[in-house]
């Protein structure tokens, strides 16, 4: 007997040679038929992994071609089209609490002037700014000015009842500023408030490189662009996304600035303009005091009012009330006679 196996690319197929000799045994005719199914199944698996390869680069090829088709292209810059989350860097980066400061502080001096200029030259001293200060006498809405050499010298030195001085301090410096800002006076308040935007920070952050991507991604589109209405179309998204761009850093230019820096309003007042409320007996006896004063100085204001009034109506009136009484005796005796 002769056993042949004759392989190909494209198929496998075995061929048995019987010769005309005697009949093989039945063991042999068996491990014969084993091996020809063994080879079998191994030309089956070839072909189909020759067969895969050819499909995997069609799909690849056919893949290729949708993204560089012009419709996928649209597709890519379709107006509020988010971000790819799967590239590298598109996850925002934690980031420390992002923490905004501010604080007050109400103080007892007694001088106005001189603890304005102190206040002003520690916040120097700091690298803080003065944003705003307003100095009076009596309250806020009467302010007068504001150093010491423009002060006039009929004006007394305690003329200056009131100060409110608004500045903006580093965030690492609150605390120092307020330790030595309490040093001028006397602390009769203290206040410190914060508030976390570490949520709003991160978000605008991410939205801000998201949409910088977007905005190059667009560039380059337009680079690519080849008829007018393409152009137009891509300028005009341009826009759009350039205009997103440029409000989200405004908004992280403001967050990065009030997290930087704190507000710090200090109020400056004399032991004369502060209000104490009293109560009691002596507290109402004072209230009345006070009311019948002020009655009493509205009856004799309302009397020099008139006073001059009628010191003119006397100097008229005497000498007509005169020739009057006269003439009346005058015309009695002749009455008498007749």
């Amino acid at each position: 007997m002769k056993i042949t196996f004759p392989l190909s690319k494209s198929r496998c197929h075995a061929s048995q040679t019987y010769g005309t000799g005697p009949h093989l045994p039945r063991g042999k005719m068996i491990a014969a038929g084993a091996l020809t199914a063994l080879l079998l199944a191994g030309c089956s698996s070839g072909s189909t992994s020759d067969s895969n390869p050819a499909s995997a680069g069609g799909g690849v090829a056919a893949r290729d071609s949708l993204q560089s088709a012009p419709e996928a292209k649209s597709f890519a810059v379709a107006p509020g089209a988010p971000a790819d989350a799967s590239k590298p860097g598109s996850a925002a980066v934690s980031v420390g609490p992002k923490l905004t400061k501010s604080a007050s502080l109400e103080l007892r001096v007694k001088d106005i002037s001189v603890a304005a200029a102190q206040v002003r030259s520690i916040a120097t001293g700091l690298q803080a700014q003065v944003l705003n200060e307003q100095i009076g006498t009596g309250g806020p809405g009467d302010p007068v000015p504001l150093s010491g050499d423009q002060r006039s010298s009929s004006q007394p030195a305690d003329a200056f009842g009131f100060g409110t001085l608004t500045l903006s301090v580093p965030a690492d410096q609150l605390d120092a500023a307020l330790d030595q800002l309490g040093k001028i006076g006397t602390v009769l308040s203290r206040n410190t408030s914060s508030q976390d935007v570490t949520s709003q920070y991160v978000d605008t952050e991410s939205r801000l490189k998201t949409m910088r991507a977007s905005v190059d991604r667009v560039r380059a589109l337009m680079a690519q662009a080849k008829d007018i209405g393409q152009v137009v179309a891509l300028e005009s998204e341009m826009s759009r996304r350039q205009a997103d761009l440029e409000s989200l850093e405004s908004q992280l230019t403001a967050l990065k600035g009030s997290v930087e820096r704190s507000t710090l309003a200090v109020s400056l007042r004399t032991p004369g303009n502060e209000t104490v409320t009293e109560n009691g007996f002596l507290a109402g006896l004072r209230s009345g005091w006070d009311a019948f004063a002020a009655s009493a100085e509205g009856l004799f204001t309302g009397i020099g009012a008139v006073l001059p009034f009628a010191v003119f109506f006397a100097l008229i009136g005497s000498p007509l009330v005169w020739w009057l009484r006269r003439r009346r005796r005058t015309s009695s005796p002749a009455q008498v006679n007749n």
